[in-house]
């Protein structure tokens, strides 16, 4: 549910809007016109509030340089989106009864803000200076474009099994699932000096590990050098990638209980053992449909979006001042 307090900054900004769509000389002369949309008009004023908004929500969930590729793209379709906007919800007074949408919108927002009646509401918008027309006019604008998108775009997309197979088919590897393997470790660490030492050493403790009646968890708690020992040297389950090539070569080749060589690393040497293994494997086809389902309709949906809004913007009366058609990106139309 949307808090009391955002609900009045949220129809305080509309009682703006409203006052400049109503036509007063002063607003009409400070502020600026950056698009016309048939009969409709985005304002400096208005870019500057999506902005402000779409950057305090992007600095909330980023930073560092995600943050800054984030703003830089999303500044780069804010424009093309307020305007798609703009051609949506002039599209639904054409698809839809406005008066049933005014209703449906209306009832919906009263019960998600638990508003009881029209008249609590009216009393909440008289302190704005605005009307329940306004209102509805408004929550119109803001949610019939994702109707329009709704029956138009998505409702029209069919998924088959069979596009679902072949996306399988052909994307086998997106669905593996790499082997294995529980490894134990013991670690004797060692500076250039005493590297030969450290050498037989390890040797030595291999020699140990590997004697009848050995137990390899002992040893490690009693001799290793990592910070594994505490575990009896178990290093745990690792994927292939994990570890350095040679531990991972030792890892998903040495048979499943025996000791490996000792492995020279940079640091000292090491000395594994697999407790166990399992071989990689491929989600079966029933297990990933959803997501394959998902991320087809997905695709499906950008490009039909893209061919959609090139025709809506085709049969709409668009101008964009010269000073912001930089800030309108190109549109893919090569789908």
């Amino acid at each position: 549910m949307i808090g009391m307090s955002v609900f009045l900054r949220w129809i305080a900004t509309l009682a703006a809007t409203v006052a400049l769509a109503g036509g007063f000389a002063y607003a009409e002369v400070v502020d600026e016109i950056v698009v016309k949309v048939n009969d409709d008009i985005i304002t400096k004023s208005d870019l500057d509030t999506e902005e402000q908004g779409l950057l305090q929500e992007l600095y909330r969930k980023h930073s560092g340089t995600e943050l800054d590729a984030q703003v830089a793209e999303a500044k780069k379709e804010l424009l093309r989106r307020m305007i798609d906007h703009r051609v949506l919800s002039q599209r639904a007074t054409h698809i839809f009864d406005v008066t049933k949408m005014q209703d449906f919108y209306l009832e919906k927002f009263k019960e998600q803000q638990n508003i009881k009646s029209d008249k609590e509401l009216e009393k909440l918008l008289a302190a704005q200076d605005m009307t329940l027309a306004d209102w509805k006019k408004r929550l119109v604008e803001d949610f019939s474009p994702q109707q329009v998108i709704q029956m138009e775009i998505s409702d029209r997309i069919a998924i088959s099994d069979k596009d679902e197979r072949a996306y399988y088919d052909a994307h086998t590897a997106d669905f593996e699932v790499p082997a294995e393997a529980v490894v134990r470790e013991i670690v004797l660490k060692a500076s250039e000096p005493e590297r030969a030492a450290q050498r037989a050493a390890a040797e030595a403790v291999r020699v140990r590990v590997t004697e009848p009646g050995a137990d390899f968890a002992t040893i490690a708690a009693e001799v290793s050098d990592a910070g594994t020992k505490k575990a009896g040297g178990l290093l745990g389950t690792v994927k292939k990638g994990d570890l350095a090539a040679p531990l991972e070569n030792a890892a998903f080749t040495l048979p499943v209980g025996e000791i490996s060589q000792v492995i020279e690393a940079d640091y000292g040497f090491h000395i594994l053992k697999v407790d166990t293994r399992t071989d990689a494997t491929f989600k079966p086809f029933d297990d990933v449909k959803a997501e394959i389902e998902t991320k087809l309709r997905g695709d499906r949906f950008t490009v039909e979006y893209n061919k959609y809004m090139i025709k809506a913007w085709s049969e709409a009366t668009i101008w964009v001042s010269p000073k912001y058609q930089d800030r309108l990106s190109p549109i893919d139309s090569s789908n």
